[in-house]
């Protein structure tokens, strides 16, 4: 019997430590935080914590601590006002050390890309019953989160769900939240058609030829390195990008994209966005890979200044036509730096469509269509002359060159 005792002692220890002392602290109650007729209870075993108080009309402010402290809740007072009195709940939850709360007097709102997005303008009431919060209307696939207001009606983004929830299709949806138990759902309220609904394993290229470039990671870890934060260094040759990403479900229709648009670093001047559309490469499981392998030269178009430093962003998107879904860090995109040291000589002549470098011993060259090239030594010697489609290159010994496109000359200097 003494050793069934003693365990039993053991088992209600552990229990009891297992629990935390939440207290509502409030105009309500003078902000005393160790009010004991204000210390919440916990539903069962859930880890879910309430208390309700029958409050008379008026406007109040709130948060729930750990008792006896500051501590747990973020950000400003929460508030609520009541036109009479009412019986309210409130509903806490300890989450690694913040304390998740509300009340089922509070506005509560529906706020994310499968509403019309995530900034404050769109964010939709929810209606408040003695049990849940809902939200029903016609909505895109996407992610949403359920959020309050503070007392300066700045958004509250993580007391109720901290994690992005998601709608799985289009359609007419009722989004729920669930007092009792913090869980927020999205019902269907008919058939719906499957639609976009995820955006993940993004990868980018970066290098001089596509086809040996250095693959980086985006939002993925495969790679051995991280695009953003990425010093480049000192670039001497164009830069060709490209991407890979995946959808999530394997749908017809989609359209993926990337984007990039240079920076220069002293002078905040963005120089214009660029897109280029990435190709359906093949399906992965209930993913779709979306792949591009051609590359494209970042400094097509672009006037940079040789010694200046510059940022490279990057940033993706896919749409289905209904909802579209964007990998963009966060909206700080995927952003690496280098230094342009191109000379002269490897960019001249952009006004009449030519792009002629050096690369590794190649006299190099980019033009649109069809073209005459004829290559030259210093002293009038021809060394080749072809017709090509687009480009050309030429293996040279170090020296000076003159390179002809359609009686067009360009000065190149092989080091």
């Amino acid at each position: 019997m003494k050793k069934i005792t003693f365990i039993l002692v053991m088992l209600v220890t552990a229990l009891s430590l297992s629990a935390v002392n939440l207290n509502v602290v409030g105009s309500m109650n003078g902000w005393n935080n160790n009010d004991a007729g204000y210390l919440m209870t916990e539903i069962g075993t859930t880890g879910i914590y309430t208390l309700e108080k029958t409050l008379a009309a008026g406007s109040y402010e709130f948060k729930v601590v750990y008792s006896n402290t500051w501590n747990g809740a973020s950000g400003d007072n929460r508030k609520f006002v009541l036109s009479e009195q009412k019986a309210v709940k409130f509903y806490a939850k300890d989450n690694s050390g913040t304390v998740l709360f509300f009340s089922d007097a509070q506005e509560l709102y529906v706020i994310g890309a499968t509403v019309g997005g995530w900034d404050a303008t769109n964010m939709k009431l929810m209606t408040n019953t003695t049990t849940d919060a809902t939200y029903t209307a016609d909505v895109v696939a996407g992610t949403y989160k359920i959020v309050s207001k503070d007392i300066n009606n700045n958004i509250v983004w993580n007391d109720i769900t901290p994690a992005d929830q998601t709608v799985g299709g289009t359609g007419n949806f009722t989004i729920k939240l669930d007092f009792a138990t913090f869980a927020a759902s999205a019902t269907a309220n008919a058939p719906v058609d499957p639609s976009l609904t995820g955006l993940s394993d993004s990868y980018i290229f970066v290098g001089s030829d596509p086809e040996s470039a250095t693959w980086y990671n985006a939002n993925a870890t495969y790679q051995a390195e991280s695009f953003h934060g990425k010093n480049l260094g000192s670039v001497t040759t164009p830069v060709y990008i490209g991407g890979e990403i995946k959808t999530t479900p394997i749908l017809d229709g989609v359209t993926v994209k990337f984007f990039y648009e240079l920076e220069d670093v002293a002078t905040s001047t963005k120089l214009g966005v660029n897109e280029v559309n990435i190709p359906w490469s093949v399906n992965d499981g209930d993913k779709s890979k979306w792949k591009s392998t051609a590359g494209t030269n970042v400094f097509t178009g672009a006037s940079l200044v040789k010694g200046n430093a510059y940022k490279l962003n990057v940033w993706f998107n896919a749409t289905d036509g209904t909802a579209t879904l964007w990998d963009s860090n966060n909206s700080a995109n995927y952003v690496a730096t280098f230094t342009y040291d191109v000379g002269t000589n490897n960019l001249e002549n952009e006004n009449i469509g030519h792009r002629v470098y050096v690369q590794s011993g190649l006299i190099r060259a980019e033009f649109e269509g069809m073209a005459v090239v004829e290559l030259y030594s210093i002293t009038g010697q021809q060394l080749k002359s072809v017709q090509v489609n687009n480009e050309f290159s030429e293996t040279v010994r170090p020296g000076v060159y003159v390179l002809r496109i359609n009686d067009k000359s360009h000065k190149v200097i092989v080091k």
